[in-house]
């Protein structure tokens, strides 16, 4: 949630649209852009995709019916900072509420930056923390939750624009805070979900202190994110490429969906052919599930690190067995897509460029045409 001006001292020059065609995926697409900063000299990239058609599907393990067909019908814009001055280094989050706020995770610059809705200039928060990830509100004790990732501990506020922190801690449920990563909110139960990334324990409580609990997941390795779909708990393997269902927190007991892989590797980044996907982020929007990779450009390498970076898929089937749709030229090339959002029928996604924080990093989002 953020607020943010039109940059000083430019103006921009007419916009130009620009029809393009990959014949090599089937993709047929608009691009609009560049926006060109006249005083400055800088670029300002604008991604507005218009997507027509998609008749391939992800090459990377056969199809049941090789003339498969999607109509993916999207539209893909620069959502923040936009026109706004503010200028994002790693951001892995948008968050929304109350209201029209809106609230970007700055991961690199160690804050949040705010703002009441879309078209207001955005605001730094002075919350003290070091490396945070993601942020989310809870509309019944009006407070809200952020991980303070790199201080290891989790910590709830009332207000973006003071310093005050009610309550914080670097334990839950008796086990330690180890660079806690999501936090994620039930909104039917009031249950409030963080997770320690390379222990694969999931925690819940209600708020800081009170009604706490922990599990451990079966993750295999590293793991950055938690998401809620259909009333269901997931939580999001990177490394092992694995999304797990919690089925019952009581018992508990998962159901555990692996992601088809031919490179028979893991980490906790990568790319397609050395790695396998590598797990941000999933979220389910409009009857699919979309997914991010932490896949970022090597060292001497000039192409593959973008393959599968963001796909699509219709059903945990077709995510063990490859039949995917490769959605990475919506993303620029060499940039890493992060943490997904819904809100109000609009998917938002966080991206950054690991090598050059700052270069290119913003919030897309994706509407339908």
């Amino acid at each position: 949630m953020g607020t943010g001006n039109g940059r000083d001292g430019g103006s921009f020059s007419p916009v130009q649209k620009l029809g393009i065609s990959i014949a090599s995926t089937g993709i047929a697409f608009t691009y609009i852009g560049k926006f060109i900063l006249k005083n400055t000299g800088r670029f300002l990239y604008v991604l507005a995709f218009f997507i027509s058609d998609i008749s391939s599907l992800a090459q990377t393990a056969p199809l049941k019916s090789s003339g498969a067909r999607l109509s993916l019908g999207l539209k893909v814009t620069e959502y923040a900072p936009g026109s706004d001055s503010a200028r994002f280094r790693w951001p892995t989050h948008i968050a929304f509420g109350p209201g029209e706020y809106e609230v970007v995770t700055d991961l690199k610059n160690n804050r949040f930056m705010f703002r009441e809705s879309l078209g207001h200039p955005f605001q730094v928060s002075p919350i003290p923390m070091r490396g945070p990830h993601s942020v989310v509100y809870n509309p019944r004790d009006k407070l809200y939750y952020a991980n303070d990732t790199e201080n290891h501990r989790m910590i709830a506020f009332p207000d973006l624009s003071k310093q005050t922190i009610r309550a914080q801690t670097k334990e839950i449920a008796g086990i330690t805070l180890q660079r806690p990563h999501d936090v994620v909110l039930d909104p039917s139960t009031g249950w409030i979900y963080a997770i320690n990334p390379a222990s694969g324990h999931v925690f819940r409580f209600t708020a800081i202190g009170e009604n706490e609990s922990a599990i451990k997941v079966p993750l295999q390795g590293y793991a950055r994110a938690l998401t809620f779909a259909n009333g269901k708990l997931y939580a999001i393997g990177s490394a092992k490429g694995r999304i797990v269902e919690i089925v019952d927190w009581e018992t508990p007991t998962f159901k555990v969906h692996d992601s088809h892989d031919p490179s028979g590797r893991n980490g906790s980044s990568g790319f397609w052919t050395k790695t396998g996907l590598v797990l941000n982020d999933a979220e389910f929007f409009q009857g699919f599930w979309y997914a991010t990779s932490y896949f970022m450009r090597q060292r001497g390498m000039r192409t593959g690190y973008d393959k599968n970076k963001f796909i699509r898929f219709k059903t945990f089937d077709d995510f063990n067995k490859g039949n995917w749709t490769d959605l990475s030229q919506l993303v620029p090339s060499g940039i890493t897509p992060y943490y997904l959002t819904v809100n109000k029928e609009k998917l938002y996604l966080a991206i950054f460029n690991h090598g050059a924080p700052g270069t290119g990093d913003s919030i897309l989002q994706f509407s339908s045409l």
